[in-house]
């Protein structure tokens, strides 16, 4: 009885024993059809599995159909909050009913590489050990923070595409970072300073890219599939709103304005197209300019224009016919923010919404909202939320291959 209960347990032993004959084609389908975290595990089945679950073809395949699913697509979507740690919410673990939601810590790249907290000083401030060489003496640094504080940096995600997740754990390093299968590759940096970036990915030739822009002085584009960096022609204006890009129907977004003509300053959204690596521009809103800055989001697949941080806000755009300007449609909701961040639709078909570092249920058409609760991150530390999509996307299986 214990054996056959074990025989029960091993997958492997399930597969000969009950389809002997199933064709390969059969098994790649349904395999296509398994959560990601299952599929690492069977990478342990058996050899042919763990070369058949690791190639780049069935990561991609796999993908492939979730995108064309939507069923699939929401059973992989995931949140994900970036403060001085990395946190992920499963999608579908977001009730109606049920306010509450637990954050997962994730490990990461340089998760471990923190200042180091010495002890609490006299005045209730905390000590830190700023120096990384152990034989150099320590620079202690006092900073007056309350107990909470996390000493690490916070982390940034400069964009999300297919899984992978480009971040930026400290403010000199660069990783492309898949949080499904936690591996990850760091991207050698050109420069430490940037005015603006983007990430997203370029479907004909399979390359995931990341933008570095230094308005009026040089743009640079990363390859994964070369490893490098190389020069672009130069961004056209004077400066963006906003760091992160958004990436939607294969290019790359920024808010900025026009300064083509000392007297007639306009918005514009420059987009860069991740195939041809060029940057063009599409029409923005007609916006009164009270000194807002603006930045972009997206919201079921439509580009959205926010305003953001100078003062309180209660209306978006949208833009319902991509690169349509006289598609663009003013919302007011009935809660006012500072800096606000569409995320995605939830499963009841209302919207989630990054307020001020807070998670928001909105429902657009009667204009009520739910705050929700997000347990796992520490009281008192803000967060900035971002989604992705479960896969087994490997930002190593890239480098040298042809196109």
């Amino acid at each position: 009885m214990g054996a056959s209960s074990k025989q029960q347990r091993n997958p492997s032993h399930v597969v000969e024993a009950t389809n002997p004959n199933l064709p390969h084609e059969i098994i790649v389908e349904i395999l296509k059809r398994v959560a990601v975290k299952s599929l690492c595990r069977f990478r342990c089945v058996s050899k042919s599995w763990l070369s058949l679950l690791s190639s780049p073809q069935f990561a991609k395949s796999q993908i492939d159909l979730a995108l064309k699913s939507n069923t699939l697509y929401s059973k992989r979507r995931r949140l994900m909050f970036s403060s001085y740690n990395l946190y992920s919410v499963d999608y579908e673990s977001i009730g109606i009913d049920n306010g509450d939601i637990i954050a997962v810590e994730l490990d990461y790249p340089l998760k471990d590489k923190s200042n180091e907290i010495l002890g609490p000083s006299e005045n209730d401030g905390i000590y830190f050990k700023v120096s990384e060489d152990e034989d150099e003496n320590p620079v202690m640094v006092k900073v007056d923070v309350q107990p909470f504080v996390n000493s690490r940096n916070w982390v940034e995600i400069w964009g999300s595409c297919n899984g992978l997740l480009c971040i930026a754990p400290d403010e000199d390093s660069l990783f492309l970072f898949n949080p499904s299968t936690r591996e990850s590759k760091k991207i050698l940096e050109e420069s430490n300073y940037v005015t603006a970036f983007g990430f997203g990915y370029d479907s004909t030739r399979d390359d995931y890219k990341v933008v570095r822009i230094n308005a009026g002085v040089a743009s640079s584009v990363y390859s994964l599939r070369t490893d490098s960096w190389r020069k672009i022609d130069n961004f056209c204006h004077d400066f963006c709103f906003h760091h992160s890009g958004v990436f939607l129907r294969g290019a790359i977004h920024w808010m900025a304005i026009n300064r083509e003509e000392v007297d007639d300053e306009y918005y514009v959204i420059s987009a860069f197209d991740m195939e041809k690596e060029l940057f063009w521009d599409m029409p923005a809103p007609d916006m009164e300019d009270d000194d807002s800055e603006f930045m972009l989001g997206t919201l079921n697949e439509d580009l959205c224009v926010l305003k953001s941080f100078n003062e309180m806000h209660n209306d978006f755009w949208v833009m319902h016919e991509y690169g349509v300007g006289e598609s663009w449609t003013r919302l007011t909701i009935s809660l006012s923010y500072i800096c606000m961040k569409p995320l995605c639709l939830a499963k009841n078909g209302e919207a989630l919404l990054d307020i001020d570092g807070r998670l928001v249920q909105y429902n657009l058409e009667n204009n009520t909202y739910k705050e929700l609760v997000v347990h796992g991150i520490p009281v008192g530390v803000g967060f900035e939320a971002d989604t992705y999509i479960e896969t087994l996307i490997s930002p190593n299986d890239y480098s040298g291959r042809e196109t």
